[in-house]
């Protein structure tokens, strides 16, 4: 009797090992079918480094990577609070939603990339709280960007967005 239990644990070992490759190649024939049919370029980010007839200039392409920052602190917070404003605002039918989404996504990278390490303005209550909006935003929009912002989120973001803006006239 005990040959047999031994015999049958030894059987479903094999046959769990045998099941975890299968599962493991099957995980892996998804990925590369996914990345074969390009479901990691969704069309509306590939529409802003995309010409009709000709490729994007040096230029041109840093401009898209910055999201339109000149490294003036006051200037880039106060473009990029209007930015927000005009995504969070947003009406649920408008037709450029996700044009105006995904340079929100593209402006947010580009603020918290340029300023996180800036150690001059890095400390400002401005920017920390200018962060937090641009965090709140962000992680709304990784959760679902095809919906309108709630309008709790929304006039959490506003409050936010106001006081940042009112911190950097006071130059804090």
């Amino acid at each position: 009797m005990k040959a047999e239990y031994e015999s049958l644990l030894k059987f479903l070992k094999a046959l769990q090992v045998s099941l975890q490759g299968l599962f493991r190649a099957a995980i892996a024939v998804a990925l590369v079918t996914l990345i074969v049919i390009g479901g990691f370029a969704p069309e509306a980010n590939a529409a802003l480094f995309t010409k009709k007839s000709e490729a994007l200039s040096t230029k041109e392409t840093q401009a898209l990577v910055n999201a339109g920052l000149t490294g003036n602190y006051s200037a880039d917070t106060t473009d990029t609070i209007k930015t927000m404003r005009e995504a969070i605002n947003l009406p649920e039918n408008a037709d450029n939603r996700i044009a105006v989404k995904t340079a929100a996504r593209y402006k947010i990278n580009a603020y918290i990339s340029r300023y996180r390490a800036d150690r001059e303005n890095g400390g400002l209550y401005s920017y920390t709280t200018m962060s937090t909006a641009l965090n709140t935003l962000a992680g709304y929009y990784n959760g679902s960007m095809k919906r309108a912002v709630p309008t709790k989120t929304r006039d959490r973001l506003s409050q936010e967005l106001n006081r940042a803006e009112t911190a950097l006239a006071q130059g804090r």
